[in-house]
């Protein structure tokens, strides 16, 4: 994620910037800016868990993984856990998109640097722990 962030802010963010920031103030950025969104995402899911109609819960949670290796069944799933009627014409919908995507490569990033990648399973740790993702320790 950081990594993909990383490259967005390399290739767009330049266009908004009234000024040219440094490369320390784009990482913190981006560091803040997922912690921000991790906290944010987890006072919410803790309000609909405490929620005593769990009838009326409405969170379903996929990897990207799960997401990008079997988006049929992954998007089967999801409709089927919040109770929704899955239509052909959504079905065929689906089945477009996906093959107009099919030849999509994603990106390829450089590997961190080992005092990026510590600050990054530091800060980022605990969503990684949440989530049960590996903190890389390699590659970055």
């Amino acid at each position: 994620v950081f990594k993909s962030a990383v490259h967005m802010a390399d290739t767009t963010y330049w266009y908004t910037y009234l000024n040219t920031p440094s490369d320390e103030q784009i990482f913190e950025f981006i560091l803040r800016q997922y912690e921000v969104l991790f906290d944010r995402y987890e006072d919410g899911r803790k309000l609909l868990s405490s929620n005593s109609n769990k009838q009326d819960q409405k969170l379903v949670e996929v990897s990207f993984e799960q997401l990008s290796q079997r988006p049929i069944e992954t998007v089967e799933r999801i409709y089927e856990d919040l109770g929704w009627t899955m239509t052909q014409e959504y079905q065929d919908k689906l089945h477009a998109e996906l093959d107009g995507v099919k030849s999509y490569e994603r990106n390829r990033h450089k590997i961190l640097a080992p005092d990026l990648k510590k600050q990054v399973n530091l800060r980022w740790g605990p969503s990684f722990q949440r989530f049960q993702y590996e903190m890389d320790s390699d590659e970055g």
